[in-house]
């Protein structure tokens, strides 16, 4: 049973240009605080994280390989004394995907990922602001819970502390999801936005999005008795198109997976005794001291500064306080579906809370994977949106004016401004510029493929025997002599002299998504011998090129990624509604 809406009365073109002004306002707004707050990380150098280097290694291998014409990047063509590490293949990519095209634009990969930490800061705080608008129509509302999102402690941890370039980007996609899935369930039809942000989470960071789609799927069971099981298949039905569009990564890179370490749990940590034994103590939540943050948390030894923000408790208890008073006054306004999807986000969100103290019960009765969390507080991460979320939700129901709305937004810039110094001030590294990403440094800092723990190597051999191996490849065998060789990222073109043909085995690590082709585009046998990526020749003098190519099961994945694409379009061909239907402020009439 769904709740009728009216159709609101259209507004002339002189208030839209109005609208359009006040929006564009509140975004400059975002704009200036993002760079007070986040300034620091517009550096050419880098800065001390738990990712030290590597995060900018990593993002130096995938702009190697895009500008060698490489797409999607597979592999990083320097790590392992040139032998190569498939992160690409097996790591969600968007996030670097688009830090390296900002490092491509700007010359200098240094300033590309931390340029992409701050766009990441500032979009996820529009895409907050659009969230707020299409859901409650008030635009004091939505620049304040933009403006809060842009500000909570974590994600200063997030950035410069942690260095997590992937979770500093789904942090624009959860206020999109949510918003397809309303519009998708407001309209009776499935918005574009719903599969298209899912994908991207999905792309963005795996785990994260595993939590956060399982928790919107709870979430469908709670807003039921408005939208109907059609409506709710309908949004999952969105869902699940958003996942198939990211089968091209994730059915090849899954089935391939437990031919590298990263398919081995204990190394990958991904267990539950261990998710449980770093869990969250619940004066934690609370806790807040300078630097004294690392990632980790024991018994014996406290170092994990949660600085979960006293102020999301504060500020959900005080909506969901307003609007009990509202409602039992009869005063409530606006939608009514908003406070059945206001008390669902605090109930996942308490929920999250509660993991994060005790995740083994969770761990025990959920799949395997839910266990590659490794650390609970991570889910600080989906916290930050659902309280925020929530709160906006119950205070978009009380008949609060625009004055006074304009008030309480005014209280939480003070209260984003006012954020402590030492939060976000970063720790530059005075020799950590674009010039340090050198080949020794490459090779240097490659052994284990730019990982803690090498876990995209295959496990013919243990990670630390890689670089050995690679650098003392056998001799050719028979009469077969190398003329040459030329490597331009991941493709390596090497002529040889084969009278009787042969096996020749290169100093590449061997993975399955190498494809080797003689002169005349005649596809070469490969296969591993001992790990390293061998090649059987033709008789003859000739070229021939091995470079990363797409394995059968990538094959299937794009060609149902096609077909889930053609599924959207299709679905959402009928949709006449403008783009900016987000940001003109309809909402539907009290009920």
């Amino acid at each position: 049973m769904s709740i009728p809406m009216t159709t609101a009365p259209a507004s002339t073109p002189h208030a839209r240009w109005r609208a359009l002004a006040a929006h564009g306002g509140a975004a400059a707004l975002i704009l200036l605080l993002v760079l007070y707050l986040f300034f620091e990380v517009l550096s050419e150098l880098g800065f001390q994280s738990r990712e030290t280097f590597w995060l900018y290694l990593r993002v130096h291998q995938y702009a190697v390989e895009l500008a060698a014409g490489h797409f999607p990047p597979r592999v990083f063509p320097d790590a392992v004394a040139g032998g190569g590490a498939a992160f690409p293949f097996f790591h969600p990519p968007l996030a670097y995907w688009l830090s390296a095209f900002l490092g491509l634009c700007t010359g200098d990969m240094v300033v590309g990922v931390n340029a992409s930490f701050l766009l990441s800061v500032l979009l996820s705080g529009w895409a907050m602001y659009g969230m707020g608008m299409a859901l409650t129509g008030r635009r004091w509302l939505a620049l304040m819970g933009a403006l809060l999102y842009v500000s909570l402690p974590y994600r200063f941890v997030n950035v410069f502390v942690l260095g997590a370039l992937e979770e500093a980007w789904t942090f624009v996609w959860y206020p999109l999801v949510l918003t397809g899935a309303w519009w998708t369930a407001a309209r009776g039809r499935l918005s574009w936005l719903l599969p298209l942000s899912v994908a991207a989470l999905l792309l963005t960071h795996a785990v994260l999005a595993l939590y956060f789609l399982g928790l919107c799927a709870l979430g469908l069971v709670g807003c039921r008795s408005w939208l109907g099981w059609r409506g709710a298949g309908r949004v999952a039905g969105g869902g699940l198109l958003g996942g198939a569009l990211t089968l091209w990564h994730f059915l090849p890179s899954q089935l391939a997976l437990a031919d590298v370490w990263a398919g081995v749990p204990e190394v990958m940590r991904s267990v539950p005794g261990f998710v449980h034994g770093h869990r969250v103590r619940p004066w934690q939540w609370f806790d807040e001291h300078p630097n004294r943050w690392n990632g980790v948390s024991t018994f014996e030894f406290d170092s994990m500064c949660f600085s979960l923000g006293p102020g999301q408790w504060v500020v959900l208890a005080l909506a969901a306080a307003a609007y009990t008073v509202v409602a039992r006054r009869g005063l409530a306004v606006g939608d009514a579906r908003l406070t059945s999807l206001a008390k669902t986000l605090a109930v996942l969100w308490a929920g999250c809370l509660l993991f994060m103290a005790a995740p083994l019960p969770f761990l025990s009765v959920l799949p395997t994977a839910f266990s590659a969390i490794q650390f609970p507080w991570r889910l600080l991460n989906v916290t930050a949106f659902l309280s925020l979320a929530a709160a906006g939700l119950f205070l978009a129901r009380a008949p609060i004016s625009p004055r006074l709305g304009a008030v309480i937004t005014s209280a939480a810039l003070v209260l984003a401004v006012s954020t402590p110094p030492y939060q976000r001030t970063n720790s530059l590294v005075a020799d950590w510029d674009d010039a340090a990403i050198n080949r020794w440094t490459l090779r240097r800092n490659g052994a284990s493929g730019y990982t803690a723990t090498g876990e995209y190597l295959p496990r013919a051999h243990p990670v630390k025997q890689w670089v050995y191996r690679v650098s003392q490849p056998p001799e050719p065998s028979g009469n077969i002599q190398v003329l040459g060789a030329e490597r331009e990222g991941s493709r390596w073109s090497v002529r040889v002299d084969a009278p009787q043909g042969g096996p020749l085995v290169l100093p590449l690590v061997a993975y399955d998504f190498y494809r080797a082709t003689g002169d005349g585009e005649r596809a070469l046998e490969t296969f591993s011998e001992q790990g390293l990526l061998g090649v059987r020749l033709l008789p003859g003098q000739y070229t021939f090129t091995v470079e990363p190519g797409t394995t059968p099961a990538g094959w299937v994945g794009a060609w149902l990624g096609v077909a889930a694409l053609g599924g959207v379009f299709l679905l959402t061909s009928r949709r006449r509604s403008p783009w900016l239907l987000a940001f003109t402020g309809r909402r539907a009439p009290p009920a």
